[in-house]
């Protein structure tokens, strides 16, 4: 409703942006003492990892960078172009300008000078059905379905960050030690475009106020494709579902209201790489659930905020470019994606805030996301990966257009399955030495991440 719909309280034209400039330092090091093979890790010492590097260039551990800045226009249609049926419609449009993955190709370069974020028209003729057709945020978790520029933290979850925000590729690398898996095409160090957790599509969605409660839904199909690429590969659209309840409590406004909200999503669609002759289709699902309170919980005078959300994913599991270096020399840093159903990630997170006053803003994020705990068979168990996330974070508000982002990650990556010598039958896994060179390359791999430190300035104009 805040993002498709238009308050009829607002002017009928609404020029409007935001910009994030940032500072980001990674504290990780370099990788070193990796050992020759086979494979030969050692062709990647002095490299750095992609997750220990600043997004979108991959290949620095700090840079003062312009996040986000994006400018668009929305409103209802007035003059020439009003008559009784566009006077119920809406439009939202938005652009993006800065260096990120929507302007730059994913673990490439610079692919548009400005980028399409947002291009909607809204209808809302029918009673309990409007419809919204164009490009626009799919349904999804809170955390990539709210605006960006609301977000109460500058890093997202590694999770979302990695099977939320998909990378389209052309055809994809076998995950590591994983000589069973398909060869899904001809293998690519970067990916031609994102989805940017957007689709272009119909959804027909509404909301339903009552004295205390406030009840959602939407019913999403996309094209499950790169959101600038012309031609979609997939025949079939993708399903997103979204459902929530929020329970009223005094206080606040717009996405910043006061409540306790229950909310549930699902995710679903077929991806194929290009480059592969076979045509191969791979089902894509992801889906969660969670819960958020905000306001002066159990009668205290101060506000708090409290959420917790649940994440699963199942096949088309995005795990890093080989070696974890972007356009490295451990496999010419090609994408590896675990395809096949049966892959499987899950996240969660818990996020906590204290609002002392309407200045002060303290926030504390854990997050947790389970790469690959279950593997089809084809694919290593050794390609599993613990990552864990602990943010502090602090907010000032210089007003209600300004305010200043501090965060503290603490983070930790584990390999906690070896890489497997013997496999189900048919399966075919490396020798036992090359598993256990994997394995204790991997395990000096991860050792290498450490905490991250980001400041990050949010104007809305």
């Amino acid at each position: 409703m805040l993002q498709g719909t238009e308050h009829p309280l607002m002017p009928a034209h609404r020029p409007w942006g935001f910009i994030q400039p940032a500072f980001t330092h990674d504290s990780s090091d370099a990788l070193a003492g990796l050992t020759d093979g086979p494979p030969d890790f050692s062709v990647n010492n002095g490299e750095r990892l992609a997750i220990s590097s600043v997004a979108p260039w991959f290949d620095e551990a700090e840079r003062l960078h312009l996040r986000r800045a994006r400018f668009g226009i929305r409103g209802v249609f007035t003059g020439a172009l009003r008559n009784r049926f566009t006077a119920r419609m809406n439009y939202f449009t938005l652009f993006e300008t800065a260096p990120n993955l929507l302007t730059y190709d994913p673990f490439g370069g610079r692919a548009r000078a400005i980028a399409l974020d947002h291009l909607s028209v809204t209808f809302n003729h029918l009673p309990a059905a409007r419809i919204r057709a164009g490009l626009f945020k799919t349904p999804g978790p809170e955390e990539s379905f709210q605006g960006v520029h609301t977000l109460d933290y500058i890093e997202l979850t590694d999770f979302v960050a990695r099977e939320l925000l998909e990378r389209f590729v052309h055809g994809a690398a076998q995950p590591a030690g994983s000589p069973s898996s398909p060869a899904l095409g001809a293998a690519e160090n970067r990916a031609y475009g994102t989805n940017g957790v957007r689709d272009w599509g119909v959804q027909v969605f509404d909301s339903f106020r009552g004295d205390k409660w406030d009840l959602s839904y939407a019913v999403m199909l996309g094209r499950g494709e790169a959101i600038h690429e012309t031609d979609a590969a997939n025949d079939d659209p993708d399903l997103y579902l979204y459902s929530s309840a929020e329970y009223h409590l005094p206080g606040g406004w717009g996405v910043h209201k006061h409540g306790v909200k229950l909310y549930g999503w699902y995710q679903r669609g077929n991806r194929s790489f290009s480059s592969d002759a076979s045509g191969r289709e791979y089902e894509r699902i992801r889906y969660g659930a969670g819960a958020k309170a905000l306001g002066n919980l159990l009668g205290s005078k101060y506000k708090y905020r409290l959420g917790l959300e649940l994440m699963q994913a199942d096949g088309m599991i995005f795990i890093a470019p080989a070696g974890g270096v972007a356009d490295g020399n451990v496999g010419g840093g090609n994408l590896q994606i675990a395809a096949e159903k049966g892959n499987r990630s899950r996240g969660y997170t818990l996020d906590l805030g204290f609002y002392p006053d309407n200045k002060w803003q303290l926030d504390l994020r854990y997050h947790r996301h389970d790469l690959l705990h279950d593997t089809a068979a084809t694919v290593n168990p050794g390609n599993a990966r613990e990552l864990t996330d602990i943010t502090l974070g602090l907010n000032y508000h210089f007003s209600r257009k300004l305010r200043l982002t501090l965060n503290y990650i603490f983070r930790n990556v584990e390999a906690p399955e070896p890489y497997a010598s013997s496999a189900p039958d048919g399966v075919v896994f490396p020798p036992v030495d090359v598993a256990d060179g994997i394995t204790g390359n991997v395990r000096n791999i991860v050792d290498t991440v450490d905490d991250r430190v980001a400041a990050q300035l949010t104007w809305v104009f």
